[in-house]
């Protein structure tokens, strides 16, 4: 492969998972806006969270119907239209069981948060989880930890920090 190929093979891998990572900053944003009005309409925060994971079940099989096109596979990974889960390392389902165990959990407390306090400020320090997947990455899957990403964990926490001050 020419270098020119490959600096835009790997600048297109870029602006995929930034592109993505933008979709979602959106899609929560959305999400927390629209968690909070269904508490000041009258959900109690374990009601939102059941109706919240309910419109997530109904919605994820749309997402992932047949008809859409297949994601090519990267690094070796296998793509999400991959048909063998069974045959998936079970570890890696155990890993993933417990990922949407805790986002429940997560949800639920998020869900209290948000029905006491600003969704702003809910949403900020609901979001602030980077420096804890740094963390963890760094000493159970050996990740590298390097100085941005060390002044992004503090710029993100002193972010928090000044969306929770009243």
């Amino acid at each position: 492969m020419s270098e020119v190929a490959q600096r835009v093979s790997t600048a297109s891998g870029s602006s995929t998972w930034l592109l993505n990572s933008a979709f979602t900053v959106v899609l929560y944003g959305t999400w927390e806006f629209l968690a909070k009005v269904a508490t000041v309409r009258g959900l109690t925060a374990s009601q939102e969270a059941l109706v919240n994971k309910l419109g997530f079940f109904v919605g994820m099989p749309l997402i992932m119907a047949p008809s859409s096109p297949p994601s090519s596979s990267t690094a070796g990974v296998p793509s999400p239209s991959s048909p063998s889960l069974i045959s998936a390392p079970k570890d890696a389902l155990l890993a993933s069981f417990l990922s949407g165990f805790a986002a429940a959990f997560a949800s639920l407390f998020q869900s209290r948060a948000r029905v006491s306090g600003d969704a702003s400020a809910v949403s900020a320090l609901c979001a602030s989880y980077p420096p804890i997947t740094l963390l963890l990455c760094a000493v159970f899957l050996k990740e590298k930890v390097t100085r941005n990403k060390l002044l992004g964990m503090l710029f993100t926490v002193i972010g928090a920090a000044f969306f929770a001050k009243k």
